[in-house]
């Protein structure tokens, strides 16, 4: 029931946007679930939502416990695409595909229907775990003495996820779910000659 309530589909292939609080639950669901975050987000863009006392409580706890979910996912997802390899185009594309599942969380806490305190509520949660995660790594990257992890960080900036959402709709969805998969579970030593 629930995603189809909000996945009621125009002519033209649009999703409805959600006016009721069934039709956001159903798309907190979908969202939740990972299922066409770009159209899910679209419609919930364009969504209204009559905040009472009764829906602002349940809406707030329901959008929190999705944006936690997002988020923890995200996090086990960057710590398994960096447990695959440590070579530098594998952290790079860990760390781009979590700006941009950062930049995906960004674009729903923005969405204009929600009260201000409650987008200011959700920026910050998303703002506190990437300066938590990015720090983490810079910590992790100082005992490399080279100095290429910090500066592969430093470049490749969770802290830009905000920046990255401008453009987000127009990205590639991120191939982590793709590679982590589809990828085979033993690890394969590459020989470059130079």
């Amino acid at each position: 029931m629930g995603f189809i309530a909000c996945c009621a589909i125009y002519p033209q292939g649009e999703m409805k946007a959600p006016c009721s609080y069934a039709d956001w639950s159903a798309c907190l669901e979908a969202l939740e679930n990972g299922a066409n975050d770009e159209e899910v987000i679209r419609a919930m863009t364009q969504g209204e939502l009559a905040w009472s006392s009764g829906v602002a409580n349940l809406f707030s706890e329901r959008i929190s416990e999705v944006f936690s979910t997002r988020l923890q996912r995200c996090a086990n997802r960057m710590a398994r695409d960096l447990n695959l390899g440590a070579d530098e185009i594998t952290l790079v594309r860990a760390l781009l595909d979590t700006r941009r599942n950062l930049a995906l969380l960004y674009r729903v806490a923005i969405i204009p229907a929600f009260p201000q305190m409650l987008r200011e509520h959700l920026s910050g949660e998303l703002k506190r775990y990437a300066e938590r995660a990015h720090s983490s790594l810079e910590d992790s990257a100082k005992r490399d003495r080279s100095g290429k992890l910090t500066s592969l960080i430093r470049h490749n900036s969770l802290l830009g996820y905000d920046a990255s959402a401008a453009c987000a709709s127009s990205l590639p969805m991120p191939a982590s779910n793709y590679v982590v998969e589809n990828m085979p579970t033993t690890a394969r030593k590459r020989t470059i000659l130079a």
